[in-house]
């Protein structure tokens, strides 16, 4: 089990680790959350017609996937 969860959060490690910018656990949150959700929607994991949005600009999309 353990070795799942790490293979799982390891890409995640790998793209926040060079990051300056997580000082504050408000922007760390937001970095990996992004993050992970950029996984989902890659593995096909996050629908986006569950969001119920009309709009098929790509901020719209960004922002409603992120308050999802």
């Amino acid at each position: 089990m353990n070795n799942l969860i790490e293979q799982g959060h390891r890409p995640t490690r790998l793209r926040l680790g060079p990051m300056l910018g997580s000082k504050r656990l408000r922007t760390a949150s937001v970095a990996i959350a992004g993050v992970e959700l950029m996984h989902r929607i890659r593995k096909g994991q996050f629908k986006l017609r569950r969001l119920c949005i009309k709009v098929s600009r790509a901020p719209e999309i960004w922002n409603a996937a992120l308050a999802a």
